[in-house]
């Protein structure tokens, strides 16, 4: 399958600046997938990150805005564990793996 060559995205750029704009789409990597995103929401950390930014979940700016996603593999690189095709959906926290959630199995409490 060919791929397109560009996509549109939200990209960040300050304190209440996100425009969506067009973006040449990335080839994946070993281990990484490429994604169409067919559905995006946003989130209480999103809209904190639209008034003020966030470092850690932004990074410097210009920078892609949102993860809170679900959509379909259209590529994976070698390693990926995903093939083209499967529909997938972003784990959009990283539990600890340490504290009372997630020793209960609750690691989107953590």
């Amino acid at each position: 399958m060919s791929l397109p060559s560009a996509m549109r995205a939200a990209i960040f750029h300050a304190p209440e600046d996100v425009r969506i704009e067009s973006r040449a789409i990335p080839e994946p990597g070993p281990g990484d997938v490429l994604i169409r995103v067919d559905a995006a929401l946003t989130c209480g950390t999103d809209a904190k990150a639209y008034r003020r930014g966030h470092p850690v979940l932004l990074g410097p700016a210009p920078a892609p805005f949102g993860h809170e996603y679900a959509g379909t593999v259209i590529a994976a690189g070698a390693g990926a564990g995903f093939r083209t095709g499967q529909r997938v959906t972003g784990a959009n926290s990283a539990p600890c793996g340490s504290c009372d959630a997630c020793r209960r199995d609750q690691e989107p409490l953590c």
